[in-house]
């Protein structure tokens, strides 16, 4: 047998030398075919297969979204079509700082953003390429928007006392206005609409001043006003009430003394049928007055009401005994 040839117990034994590179080989090629087949979707994103370019769509015609997670797709056939679907922060980048007129021609310098998603998958594939092309529709009609409702305003509905309120109000209205176009033509879902930036040229902020200092001293004023006014109404409600209630007092105290009247003159009537009784019974109120119970007192006993200690002094309608 010539070395050329090799036996198959040779042929054999190399096949089985060489299984672990075969092996390795066919998972490789495995892999390789599985992530050919299959795509992700993360739980921030938007996700849309396309077959030959066209968007798959479900039986009533609507363009199929993918949920998070692994997905099959046919290799070489089927493209995955991506989009953040979280909110997106979006500076204007068209005229960026811009100089606006008021309705009352005064000029201000604005600079805008807005926060937008997507809200149609479909939709927005359909209008948009890429994310930058979005943004430059965005940046279109915000500024459309904005260089249409700023002009309804006057230059004193930004530099108010109440200027955020007024802020506020304007941004709901470019919201309303951008949002509606938005979501219907392009399938974009805007947020909000705000202003990054709000200034003035150098020759109008001698008059912002002017007109924020009186406004703020104007506010001064009525706020001084309006204390005085509630301090007058308080005092007035104080008096008004001490009044009613010294009169109600006084009428109260009328009533006591008119019962304590009307009592003395029922006692002074038993009094004075028995003058002697009337004045015994004072004197021993007025000792049990003086006297407490460890008083030590040296006297005379002829002193009223201390008479009374005087032999016999109790038995009235007869005269004490004189003192010795």
């Amino acid at each position: 047998m010539s070395e050329s040839q090799t036996s198959p117990a040779e042929a054999k034994h190399g096949l089985s030398q060489h299984w672990p590179v075969a092996t390795l080989a066919l998972a490789v090629v495995l892999i390789f075919a599985i992530a050919m087949m299959t795509f992700q979707v993360k739980e921030t994103e938007y996700a849309v297969v396309k077959t030959l370019g066209k968007a798959k769509v479900d039986e009533s015609g609507e363009i199929i979204t993918y949920e998070p997670g692994l997905h099959f797709k046919w290799p070489f056939v089927d493209q995955v079509w991506r989009h953040d679907k979280r909110l997106q922060c979006y500076e204007l980048t068209t005229g960026q700082i811009e100089q606006i007129t008021t309705r009352d021609q005064y000029q201000i310098v604005v600079s805008t953003y807005i926060l937008w998603k997507v809200g149609d998958p479909g939709l927005f594939m359909k209008r948009f390429k890429s994310t930058s092309e979005a943004q430059k529709k965005l940046d279109s009609l915000v500024r459309t928007s904005r260089n249409s409702i700023l002009p309804q305003h006057n230059f004193s509905d930004l530099v108010s006392v109440n200027r955020g309120a007024e802020m506020e109000k304007i941004e709901a209205e470019m919201l309303e206005s951008v949002g509606k176009e938005a979501m219907k033509e392009y399938g974009i879902s805007v947020a909000r609409v705000g202003f990054r930036q709000l200034g003035f040229p150098e020759s109008v902020t001698t008059k912002v001043f002017d007109r924020m200092a009186a406004e703020r001293r104007s506010r001064s004023e009525a706020l001084l006003a309006s204390g005085n006014s509630e301090a007058l109404r308080i005092r007035s409600e104080a008096e008004r009430k001490a009044a009613e209630i010294l009169s109600v007092a006084e009428a109260e105290a009328k009533e006591i003394r008119g019962q304590g009247d009307e009592e003395a003159a029922k006692h002074y009537a038993v009094f004075k049928e028995n003058p002697e009784l009337a004045m015994f019974l004072r004197n021993l109120d007025a000792l049990k007055e003086t006297l407490n119970e460890k008083d030590t007192l040296i006297l005379d006993t002829s002193t009223p009401p201390f008479h009374l200690f005087k032999a016999g002094a109790t038995d009235l309608g007869k005269e004490p005994a004189k003192s010795k």
